[in-house]
């Protein structure tokens, strides 16, 4: 520990500076891109989100895609919550769930979220600290992982996540990679794959 913080395993320190140099983030200021970018070939990137409305209805959502931007899968799950950050764990978590059918062909996966906190449980998580229920289902799915990586991203890149998340207070869906999509949601997806 240092300055109250755990250490990250060198592994994680690795793969996170392959994320940067990979995903054309190199902002002066910023590590943070305003647009969603691919993640490098072979990887899987797994975007989580979630949304709590009244009467502690949440939707929990995530998207999964490859190195060319297309979607492999996107997932939306009702929940009930008061906690953002827990609806937000709860939506990692089913973005993992959902990418571990293709953990096996991959090299590794990228597990972004638009929320600090979020992302830095989930780290703690990666580093070995957690306590609950969700954070030990957590850790066994990110043991399963070839490599991870869990950066926090800006807002707007997050965008087909958060469409999905608040999606899911009507109904609980998985939509796959050939099945018809909302209007909507290949609009995101195709606006994210145009070079900014």
């Amino acid at each position: 520990m240092t300055h109250g913080e755990p250490f990250l395993q060198p592994a994680t320190i690795v793969l996170n500076a392959i994320n940067e140099a990979t995903s054309g983030n190199w902002a002066a200021h910023s590590n943070q891109a305003s647009s969603w970018s691919p993640p490098p070939l072979g990887w899987l990137k797994v975007n989580f989100d979630g949304s709590i409305h009244e009467n502690n209805r949440a939707g929990l959502g995530c998207t999964i895609r490859n190195h060319v931007g297309e979607l492999i899968a996107a997932s939306g799950v009702k929940a009930s919550s008061r906690s953002v950050n827990m609806t937000k764990l709860r939506s990692a978590l089913t973005g993992l769930t959902v990418a571990k059918d293709f953990m096996d062909q991959v090299t590794g996966i990228i597990l972004e979220g638009d929320s600090a906190s979020t992302c830095s449980t989930l780290n703690q998580i990666l580093s070995g600290l957690y306590l609950g229920d969700v954070e030990t289902k957590l850790a066994r799915l990110m043991k399963e992982c070839p490599r991870l990586v869990v950066p926090k991203i800006d807002r707007r890149a997050n965008s087909a996540a958060d469409y999905v998340a608040n999606q899911t207070c009507a109904r609980d869906f998985l939509w796959a990679r050939g099945m018809p999509l909302p209007q909507t949601l290949v609009f995101i997806l195709s606006h994210d794959s145009l070079p900014m």
